[in-house]
């Protein structure tokens, strides 16, 4: 008997047929495959699982984005076999997750699913399962281009991540308000606060009742502004020098732990080990739920004005707008805002964000390679105008939140926060030896430059030739990195020169040996440079990024000296600058702890980019209110971190602390 023409169609063309009947863009499983899958033997047998799997990595990646995941891990997890099968992975617990939401609209039904901890009550639904889906949600929206958002629509995940804050978060919150305890912490409440934050729209803010918004304080609270009785640091803030395996309290005599204002300086290991991400374990660490929780908070206070307890009107225009990017997926910040909001089609505003999960877990024992920091923020970075608020309670509140009462937290009438309008102007120095590339190249060719053209002087008694003396500086045992001056060595001098500055430790018995910083700049086109900004050519690039002129010896290594024992220890990044007008338009004028002309200088701690700075004054010229301004510079341009008094000069104690969020001024 003949066989049906069907038998005779070369595999290719049916492989093609099925890619075909799933669209681009699609939402949902791909349920055509399986009509197919029931033609016939031969099909069957062509485009089963088990027989085919490359067929099936091809259909993952039409269905969900793999441009971040390309950037972020080796080939190795990429493999058309691990693809295959993190296709059927995320299919079937994006199944479950829409199956959670369906069935828990009852109330009675949620209670049964989710638990209720007012009666004691253990839902069906367990926290392995919650937690495998929690991951599941955020590593998509970190990686999401688009492709991820859409299914992650599909499984209704704003639905799940609100039931999660009703039934876990909400219950937690009132059950601490009514045991005078904070709320426990943990992996699962993390990533939950987390997906709250990256799934956030703007049009959600400004339609929030007062009802609700009063529920959402009493959540976000607890963990924005008592941060420092849970993690806000992938490492001890105190630690200049990272790993560390030396007991830190060992430089502090006489010091002994506990009481209530204890602080816990010591590095731990944070690692925690996902089962299954593209088709094998992958070792991570949990991002910090008190991130999350202060820019759910900030996100809100745009509507909170300073001075009165009232609400800014809603602007329709503003509202309108909004809807209109939400319909190209885009986010919407308004002018006014001081955060901006997450998106879902640009995962490389999470790089950096998940870098610093996969490479900063431990801080004991996690090194750098050589000449290579595991996380370094972008040249250009911090340059520029800088405008937030800070924000944080009385100094009585402080200290019954930092002895784990969190009363003052809830009792918003009886205990106002404070705010303040800061804006800043920065400037970034970089040690040459970290620029690469473009960047390299542009420096060497000021140098060449500006030296023969006599526009870099000296004073007389100090160096007549430009040599970079990185590798003259002593040995690390003999520096001192004060953690209250911003990481910076202490005293400390500084002098402009032609293109950057020179610092230079004059501590008794150090070597006064002068090291140069280059001083990085930020272009129209946000592109960082060095130079000055009417020589074109700096400026000029094709395609590839790189510059239009004849290389020469640009492949002289700026820094190639550099011993071994000095990379933990070298400061890579200097940021200096002062406060300027703020030009947000609130509706009340309040004076501000700095005003025009106070000063601010500090580094990165480039283990996990940690921004130490130290602020203080200009009426203050002894330093006694100066400030420390301590945070990361995060996803969609937010920099979130705490600010902390220098009154308080013990790192075992905690200080006068607060919450701040700043965002670059739009031009």
């Amino acid at each position: 008997m003949q066989a049906p023409p069907t038998f005779h169609i070369p595999f290719e063309i049916i492989q093609n047929i099925a890619i075909k009947t799933i669209e681009e863009g699609q939402k949902g499983p791909p349920h055509s495959i399986y009509n197919l899958l029931l033609t016939c033997r031969s099909i069957y047998d062509s485009l089963s699982f088990d027989k085919n799997l490359p067929f099936y990595a091809d259909i993952y990646d039409l269905q969900f984005d793999t441009a971040a995941q390309r950037r972020r891990y080796t080939q190795e997890r990429l493999t058309p076999v691990r693809r295959a099968h993190e296709l059927k992975r995320r299919w079937t617990l994006l199944g479950e997750i829409k199956c959670i939401t369906n069935i828990s609209t009852p109330i009675d039904q949620g209670f049964q699913i989710w638990g209720n901890p007012s009666t004691n009550l253990v839902g069906t639904y367990t926290y392995d399962e919650k937690l495998s889906h929690a991951w599941l949600a955020f590593m998509m929206l970190t990686e999401s281009d688009g492709r991820n958002w859409q299914q992650l629509s599909w499984a209704r995940i704003i639905e799940w991540i609100r039931l999660f804050m009703w039934y876990d978060i909400d219950k937690v919150s009132k059950q601490a308000q009514t045991t005078g305890l904070l709320p426990a912490a943990n992996e699962l409440r993390a990533v939950g606060v987390w997906l709250w934050w990256l799934s956030l729209r703007y049009e959600d803010v400004v339609k929030e009742s007062q009802v609700a918004h009063s529920a959402v304080n009493r959540m976000l609270r607890p963990f924005a502004f008592a941060s420092f009785r849970y993690s806000f640091f992938y490492a001890p803030w105190s630690s200049s020098r990272l790993p560390n395996t030396d007991n830190v309290l060992n430089h502090f005599p006489g010091v002994t732990l506990g009481g209530p204002l204890f602080a816990d300086p010591v590095p731990h290991d944070q690692t925690i080990r996902l089962s299954s991400y593209l088709g094998s374990p992958l070792k991570i660490t949990p991002p910090h739920i008190c991130h999350a929780a202060a820019l759910l908070f900030f996100a809100r206070m745009q509507r909170y004005p300073l001075g009165q307890a009232g609400w800014l009107p809603i602007d329709t225009q503003m509202l309108q707008h909004a809807r209109e990017m939400y319909g190209q997926l885009h986010p919407y910040t308004p002018k006014h805002a001081t955060i901006n909001y997450p998106t879902v089609i640009d995962s490389r505003e999470y790089d950096d964000d998940v870098l610093r999960l996969l490479s900063c877990r431990d801080p004991t024992r996690m090194r750098m390679p050589r000449m290579e920091p595991k996380y370094q923020y972008v040249p250009g970075s911090f340059v520029g105008e800088w405008e937030g608020r800070f924000v944080n309670y009385g100094m009585i509140a402080n200290q019954d939140i930092g002895a784990g009462h969190p009363a003052p937290l809830y009792a918003m009438e009886a205990e106002p926060l404070t705010q303040d309008v800061q804006a800043w102007a920065l400037r970034e120095f970089h040690h040459t030896s970290t620029l690469k590339g473009r960047l390299k190249r542009q420096y060497i060719r000021f140098l060449r430059d500006e030296y023969s053209n006599g526009v870099v002087k000296y004073e007389p008694g100090t160096r007549t030739q430009w040599s970079p003396p990185s590798h003259k500086r002593p040995p690390p045992q003999k520096r001192s990195m004060d953690v209250f001056n911003g990481f910076l060595p202490f005293p400390l001098d500084k002098r402009l020169v032609g293109g950057g500055i020179e610092v230079t430790e004059t501590a008794p018995g150090k070597p006064h040996v002068p090291i140069f910083y280059v001083e990085v700049k930020r272009g129209p086109d946000g592109q960082p440079w060095i130079g000055r900004d009417d020589r074109g050519p700096f400026l000029q690039r094709d395609q590839n990024g790189e510059g239009d002129e004849e290389d020469g010896d640009d492949e002289m290594d700026v820094d190639h000296e550099r011993e071994e024992e000095d990379l933990d220890d070298r400061v890579d990044i200097i940021i200096e600058g002062e406060a300027i007008p703020r030009m947000r338009a609130f509706p009340y004028e309040t004076s501000s702890l700095m005003e025009v002309g106070s000063v601010i200088y500090g580094t990165v701690r480039k283990w996990d980019g940690l921004v130490n700075l130290r602020a203080f004054p200009a009426d203050d010229p002894n330093l006694g209110g100066s400030w420390l301004y301590r945070g990361y510079l995060g996803s969609n341009g937010n920099w979130i971190g705490r600010s902390r008094d220098t009154w308080t000069d013990d790192i075992t104690r905690e200080g006068y602390e607060g919450v701040f969020i700043m965002a670059r001024r739009p031009y």
